[in-house]
């Protein structure tokens, strides 16, 4: 969302503003979701493995935990980079229906911002019930982010507006 906030003008092509939602997606999907999360779920599954080696005065190399906390990085690497390459192409379809002349820009931003506000509630949905918070608690919570982050990107293009051409 914070792309399609940021580059919105009703002067871009639809098409641009697509492109530049697959590709911060595609780079916050493989920097941050895929090498970031990895890298730092293999430091915590091999620092617990260290701790528990040393609580128990011995190795645990080829042992079943040590697998585990080879492969549990690579797991949840995966689910993350999932997350952050298949919500924000969602959020890009408008734009690619926009381009093909399906839907107006003005609709493409509005259906855009929608989707991503219904994702985040979903997922803030899930998270409730998984932690026993409260299903709507959660929701609307992750709706609450979702209209801070799309609030913080607006004002910030309203004040690099004047410093930039837009």
């Amino acid at each position: 969302m914070g792309v399609s906030v940021a580059i919105f003008n009703p002067t871009v092509e639809p098409a641009i503003i697509a492109l530049g939602m697959i590709g911060g997606s595609l780079s916050l999907g493989v920097v941050s979701g895929l090498a970031g999360v990895y890298l730092s779920e293999r430091a915590e599954r091999f620092r617990e493995v260290r701790e528990l080696e040393r609580k128990l005065g011995g190795s645990l190399e080829g042992s079943i935990y040590e697998k585990a906390a080879q492969l549990v990085p690579v797991y949840v690497a995966l689910w993350s980079f999932a997350g952050m390459l298949i919500f924000p192409l969602a959020a890009a379809t408008p734009y690619i229906m926009a381009a093909a002349g399906i839907l107006s820009l003005n609709a493409a931003f509005s259906v855009s911002v929608v989707m991503v506000m219904a994702m985040l509630s979903l997922i803030g949905a899930y998270m409730g019930r998984i932690s026993g918070e409260g299903v709507l608690k959660s929701a609307l919570r992750a709706i609450l982010l979702g209209v801070l982050a799309f609030t913080v990107v607006y004002a910030a293009k309203l004040v690099l507006k004047g410093f930039i051409l837009l």
